[in-house]
């Protein structure tokens, strides 16, 4: 009698046991599958953000390339056609009036300068032959000349050299924020500063315009465009993009972008 107790006991623990170890296989499986979906999730994702980066990145190269190509025809083209217009103009209007050949001249030279500038805008020589602190300084005495509010440029800190896509980008973002102050925040004073350290460089435009909310900004149209400009250009940097109310009025863009030298090159 006592044997056969201890067999239904014997065999109550093995039983008990196997229920155990296969309930444990059972989470073990399932915890096992959860984490497998998971990391298949977000691998997917990141291919997801894979491509979408890549097709980003190819956008805005194309764009860039675009500009390139209508500067580059507009001043070998265009600008010939304008000279030999210029001395075409001159030759016929020999029997005509002094004043109507300066006029005449004028209206040429009018027209050469705008083409001129319109190269300039769609992609400055300065930025190719020079670098960005160059284009921006350039950028900022254009802006100032030709309009009401000053655009002071400055830089502190030893210059590092960066790739020319890197400074496209971060050439384009500033003009974008400079334009957006001109434009749109009633400013009487834009300032871009440009700040080196040993793997950084920190760019801020200040304002002292009526402030920038980018809740808003977002919503808004035509503005929204920009704003998502900047964005995706800070993201492919990759940079950091922060807009902050600047004291007493104003606003403070700051672009933050870390070198990396080998990268660089």
């Amino acid at each position: 009698m006592e044997n056969s107790s201890n067999s239904v006991l014997l065999l109550f623990g093995i039983g008990s046991a196997v229920m155990i170890f296969m309930a444990s296989a059972i989470v073990l499986f399932v915890l096992f599958y959860q984490k497998r979906v998971l990391r298949e999730q977000l691998n997917q994702r990141a291919m997801e953000l894979a491509h979408q980066h890549n097709m980003l990145q190819a956008q805005i190269e194309s764009q860039e390339e675009e500009r390139r190509r209508v500067a580059k025809d507009l001043h070998d083209d265009v600008g010939l056609m304008l000279q030999a217009l210029r001395t075409t103009t001159l030759a016929v209007l020999q029997e005509a009036s002094e004043a109507d050949r300066k006029e005449v001249q004028q209206l040429v030279s009018e027209v050469d300068e705008t083409v001129r500038r319109i190269c300039w805008d769609l992609m400055p020589s300065s930025l190719e032959y020079f670098g960005l602190a160059e284009a921006t300084e350039e950028l900022c005495h254009r802006l100032s000349s030709k309009g009401n509010v000053p655009v002071v440029f400055s830089s502190s800190g030893k210059g590092l050299p960066l790739h020319k896509k890197k400074q496209t980008l971060l050439y384009r973002m500033i003009q974008e924020l400079v334009c957006n102050s001109l434009k749109h925040a009633r400013a009487t004073l834009v300032e871009v500063k440009f700040t080196w350290t040993i793997n950084s460089l920190q760019i801020n435009v200040i304002d002292n315009g009526i402030g920038f909310s980018k809740k808003s900004e977002k919503n808004q149209a035509p503005r929204g465009h920009g704003l998502l400009s900047l964005e995706n250009r800070s993201s492919l940097l990759p940079a950091n993009l922060l807009f902050e109310n600047y004291f007493p009025q104003g606003t403070n863009a700051s672009i933050t972008y870390l070198t990396i030298p080998h990268a660089e090159n």
